[in-house]
């Protein structure tokens, strides 16, 4: 197997590793989801660019439909199993007790303003009960899940329309 085919993956992942860690550790982690969602639509541009890279370096510059979505799924993958293997260790080590602060601290002032706004339908007799609740949901699991799930999603979708436009572009 050709390491140039691991290149585009290592880089989205660096890129998003990098990102994720100087934003919680830098003192921006109410930035946190912002960097998430950007993390998630850099797939588009670095996908396309693993499937140009794979078309040049591996291809000839003559790439089929399918070849072009198996590069693409290819990327998904590889940065796919980085990205958990990182989100395992930074939920280990310190977002678990992160997350776990952050609803114990503001879990209550914000059941109580769901309370009065109508949207919870508890009373606040019973709001240490949701907050023990919410604290057990705090998983690897979930955290690992949401990548995996987000990324193959996101990513077969560009893949497909990266393979369809290149096909495109080649016809015309």
């Amino acid at each position: 197997m050709n390491l140039k085919t691991y290149l585009p993956s290592f880089l989205y992942s660096l890129v998003v590793i990098l990102a994720t860690s100087i934003t919680f550790y830098g003192g921006y982690v109410h930035s946190i989801n912002k960097v998430t969602i950007i993390g998630w639509l850099l797939i588009i541009p670095f996908c396309v660019f693993a499937v140009l890279f794979a078309k040049k370096y591996s291809y000839n510059s003559h790439i089929g439909g399918k070849d072009a979505v198996k590069e693409g799924l290819k990327f998904i993958v590889y940065s796919t199993v980085i990205l958990v293997v990182f989100q395992a260790i930074f939920f280990t080590v310190d977002f678990k007790a992160y997350k776990v602060n952050f609803i114990q601290t503001y879990g209550v002032e914000l059941a109580k303003a769901q309370i009065k706004n109508g949207n919870l339908k508890i009373t606040e007799a019973e709001i240490p009960g949701l907050i023990s609740q919410e604290i057990q949901q705090v998983t690897l699991f979930k955290e690992c899940t949401s990548i995996i799930f987000k990324n193959l999603f996101l990513g077969t979708i560009t893949s497909v329309i990266t393979a369809v436009a290149i096909r495109a572009r080649l016809r015309g």
